[in-house]
């Protein structure tokens, strides 16, 4: 799969952004433009390695943007694809458009530094996201995900999520799989049927957790392991 391979790693590394803060949404507004950028990044790719000849440049030597992207893409689908498959890249292309101006906002307008971004709005965006990739580049998409546990467990939870904004019952349901998912003790010994999974390593999770819980005992612990150890 080549550079598509990498690509998905990165998807998925904001997917999981997206899961690490959502009851608190401190990090929408972040996913937001992560997922704004993959767009982006799966249009070029296409481009580059489905439509030969195809650059970035346009022929004063300049960067072409995003929009002028989307037009290329589109034109390379037409006559290539079904008619209805076409509309509905155009319909999503529209959108992603729609999130670029918004995307730009944020950092040429001051003013709109205190613009919220909702979950929905990232939900949204990825799940059109996936659609996109996968009308592209067919099997080679659905493979790679299919490849990744973590990132097909991470496309469904957000399928769900998705539908759960017009029925109130999907959340109760996934917090139902969740709370009965088995809790491993400390001594790896004993598993009991319900909870979740326990932290031993400092993985990413254990440590968020230890980063918003730590407060000071945590930030002093470490400063003092600088002045044991200066080598560090």
């Amino acid at each position: 799969m080549g550079k598509l391979s990498y690509l998905m790693d990165e998807i998925s590394a904001g997917m999981e952004v997206y899961y690490s803060g959502k009851n608190g949404g401190q990090y929408l507004k972040t996913v937001y433009i992560l997922c704004d950028n993959y767009v982006e990044l799966v249009t070029k790719l296409y481009l580059v390695e489905k439509i030969t000849g195809w650059t970035d440049k346009k022929t004063n030597g300049s960067f072409k943007n995003f929009h002028d992207i989307l037009k290329d893409l589109e034109k390379s689908l037409k006559g290539h694809r079904a008619p209805d498959v076409l509309m509905r890249v155009q319909a999503i292309q529209q959108n992603m458009g729609d999130r670029r101006k918004r995307r730009n906002d944020f950092f040429h307008s001051t003013h709109l530094l205190d613009l919220n971004v909702t979950q929905r709005v990232c939900v949204e965006a990825f799940c059109e996201l996936m659609e996109y990739g996968r009308v592209l580049f067919l099997q080679d998409w659905n493979a790679g995900v299919q490849s990744r546990c973590r990132m097909e467990t991470l496309v469904t939870l957000f399928q769900l999520e998705l539908r759960s904004f017009s029925d109130a019952t999907v959340w109760p349901k996934i917090n139902s799989v969740l709370k009965d998912w088995p809790r491993r003790s400390p001594d790896k010994k004993t598993i009991s049927k319900k909870g979740t999974q326990y932290a031993e390593h400092p993985e990413d999770l254990h440590l968020r957790l230890c980063l918003d819980w730590g407060g000071q005992v945590l930030r002093d612990k470490l400063k003092q392991m600088l002045i044991a150890n200066p080598s560090y």
